[in-house]
């Protein structure tokens, strides 16, 4: 459902703004075993990180210490929460940029936000300049505030009143998640903006902190046309300017399918692009973070220096929103982060990417148009390497998993919850309802069945077509099977996710549902038999050897 909406923050509530109030504790040494080497790229088990409950975290240090700035809590009217730290890992409450909403937001809006969202803070001209939002979920109608002060250690914060507003009706953008970042000359600019239109971009004033009056230009640097884009974020390096987008939808607790995507440009004010050459401002963007393991839709990153401050909704919290500080390193010119500072951690980031092979025409399941909300779901072609033909098997609890396709981050779905047979299968966004649960029923010799809950209907080709052919739901059919095929380096480990079997393994196909199980380094064979694979009702894969061995495991990209 394509809601022209703020993002707005999944509001915390009190109790968990209770939390911000205390000092999160170190956790002890002895409180679990040392963690495996491996490699930074492949996220490592550990116990629950002291996390603080964030939403919209912006980073910046003064003397010893890191402070961390976040949207406040609606529930207990608190207005953008401060807290300090010295490591990034253990975090300390020191107090709240306003009491109260200034008069001056009241009377823009007509009404006093319970909280305000988003900050970013910057320090030049002698202050630090804290930028942030107020408005009311779901419109536009919304300003852009300033506030400074000479110190973070004893802060006394000056209300510098409004630098940008839009209006519902008026204008195609949104004035929230302010960033401001600085090109090569010196000069400031403000990036803004939320679902609309995209994001936009205006040049300061240096010295106020507010709009400059000489240069009125309003660049448009990114838009999904109308889907869901949000938090900027511009940073520099080696000529080139790259812009930190998250696309999605967060707020929605362990459902949330934030993700972060980036693009760069040699212009302060574009035009972006991502890695393959498509305009940010077309909808482009090179995905970098999406959810795993317990973090569930990352997003709203903050980049300050070599660091990438972001929220999260956590899986083993009741999905409860928290902070996460990355480590930012580059490899060919593109930004990569790191595995968490803390935080909840398992071995890979996330299900293995699989294509899903029909056994009757050997094509794949697809999101054939690389389209998002209402694509129409087909066979194609096999191409692994084509993220439209990619998807996620991702677990939804009761022995049913989602569809997700890797371009789109969107799932498949039994479209407008037909329950007949024919009914045409699209993708959405996650819902969590039937409609877009699927259970893989083990056949013969590694193939299996993609039964939907409505009525047991299973995936099959239009007329038991193949490539081009539109997917349907069945009660029956002669052509419903399909092959879980791997996508290039997987990694092993038990159900638990916390023994990694090996290091990286390759699944080469052989004939009908029969895999030969690779080491990616040694080239030796698991187990030294072939190998097919079932999604059983209790999770996870079972694979299931030539010779009737039994592995029970789950699959993870490196």
């Amino acid at each position: 459902m394509n809601l022209r909406q703020n993002r707005r923050p999944g509001r915390l509530t009190a109790l968990l703004a209770a939390f911000l109030l205390i000092a999160a504790p170190a956790v002890p040494a002895d409180a679990a075993e040392p963690a495996p080497a491996v490699p930074s790229h492949a996220a490592k088990p550990a116990t629950a990180g002291p996390d603080p409950v964030a939403h919209d975290p912006t980073l910046i240090k003064q003397g010893r210490y890191y402070y961390e700035i976040i949207t406040g809590d609606s529930a207990t009217r608190t207005y953008l929460p401060i807290r300090r730290s010295a490591d990034l890992i253990n975090w300390t409450y020191v107090g709240t940029v306003f009491d109260t909403a200034p008069a001056w937001v009241t009377a823009e809006l007509g009404v006093t936000p319970d909280d305000f969202w988003a900050p970013d803070i910057n320090y030049f001209d002698g202050e630090y300049h804290l930028y942030y939002a107020a408005s009311s979920f779901g419109t536009n109608d919304s300003v852009i505030g300033l506030a400074t002060t000479r110190s973070l250690e004893k802060p006394q914060w000056v209300d510098r009143g409004l630098v940008l507003r839009t209006t519902s009706g008026v204008e195609n953008v949104n004035a929230i998640d302010p960033d401001v970042s600085f090109d090569r000359a010196g000069d400031a600019y403000l990036s803004y903006g939320s679902f609309w239109d995209g994001l936009r971009m205006r040049k300061l004033d240096v010295r106020t902190g507010l709009l400059s009056t000489s240069d009125t230009t309003e660049h448009r640097i990114a838009s999904r046309a109308g889907m869901a884009i949000e938090g900027p974020s511009v940073t520099y390096r080696n000529g080139w300017y790259y812009l930190f987008i998250s696309f999605d939808f967060c707020c929605r607790g362990v459902n949330s399918d934030y993700r972060v995507m980036v693009g760069r440009s040699r212009s302060i004010t574009g035009p972006y692009a991502d890695r393959d050459g498509v305009a940010l401002t077309d909808g482009g963007g090179t995905p970098i973070l999406a959810g795993y393991n317990d973090f569930a839709g990352p997003g709203h990153g903050d980049v300050y220096g070599d660091l990438f401050a972001h929220h999260y909704y956590d899986k083993a919290d009741a999905g409860a929103p928290k902070g996460s500080i990355r480590r930012i390193n580059w490899v060919n010119g593109w930004p990569r982060l790191s595995d968490p500072l803390s935080g909840n951690r398992g071995y890979g980031h996330g299900p293995a990417y699989v294509q899903l092979v029909h056994r009757d025409s050997e094509a794949v399941l697809a999101n054939a148009s690389c389209g998002y909300e209402g694509a129409a779901i087909t066979l194609a072609a096999p191409d692994e390497g084509d993220p439209c033909r990619q998807w996620q098997l991702i677990d939804r609890g009761d022995g049913a998993v989602s569809l997700t396709n890797r371009q789109s981050n969107k799932v498949a779905e039994v479209a407008a919850c037909v329950d007949a047979d024919g009914a045409p299968v699209a993708q959405w966004g996650w819902l969590a309802n039937d409609c877009q649960r699927f259970r893989l029923i083990p056949g013969s010799a590694g193939w299996s069945r993609i039964v939907n809950p409505l009525a047991g209907r299973a995936l099959q080709p239009a007329a038991c077509a193949g490539a081009g052919a539109a997917v349907q739901t069945f009660a029956a059919g002669d052509c419903q099977e399909f092959r879980i095929q791997p996508v290039g380096e997987v990694l092993l480990t038990d159900l638990t996710n916390t023994r990694l079997i090996g290091k990286r393994w390759r699944f080469t196909h052989t004939t009908g549902g029969w895999y030969r199980v690779t080491d990616s380094a040694s080239r030796r064979s698991l187990d030294g038999t072939y190998w097919r694979i079932e999604a059983p009702a209790t999770g996870g894969y079972r694979l299931v050897g030539l010779n009737g061995q039994t592995r029970e495991v789950l699959l993870h990209t490196p």
